[in-house]
């Protein structure tokens, strides 16, 4: 059940590694085709991601990766730079909590899971922990095992 939840919660952060929110609309060129990219893959995947926040951080993205991501497309693996990977990772930090909790909730139905204190915990961990996927046992916590 912990490899299943780990997954769950590591699909959920993924899928929306790369995703927008609320249009910002201060971008434009391929940082800006990366972004909308990144909104439709979130919304998709009914994750929401403050698009200001998205925009700041693909304002920082080189024309390279960008254009790399682009031609990739959606299911793609793009060779980027390890500068271009850590912006990825920085996407974490924009995303809605409360839309990644029901995202993970539409997975693994509610009666697994203690959805206040998933809320909780995620709202309170360090993006780096979902980056990494080194969550504290207080998230497992909040999974029902059934045992």
């Amino acid at each position: 059940m912990r490899t299943r939840m780990i997954c769950s919660i590591a699909v959920a952060v993924i899928v929306t590694a790369g995703c927008g929110g609320d249009d910002g609309g201060g971008l434009d060129g391929d940082q800006a085709e990366v972004a909308d990219l990144l909104q439709d893959e979130a919304t998709a995947s009914g994750i929401e991601l403050d698009r200001r926040c998205v925009d700041e951080i693909m304002a920082e993205m080189s024309d390279a990766d960008a254009r790399l991501i682009l031609d990739a497309g959606p299911d793609g693996d793009p060779a980027i730079s390890p500068e271009g990977e850590a912006l990825g990772d920085e996407i974490i930090s924009c995303i809605d909590t409360d839309s990644l909790v029901d995202s993970i909730v539409a997975d693994l139905g509610d009666e697994n899971i203690d959805v206040d204190c998933l809320r909780n915990e995620l709202k309170a961990l360090d993006p780096e922990a979902l980056v990494s996927g080194d969550l504290p046992d207080t998230v497992f916590e909040c999974f029902r095992t059934g045992d």
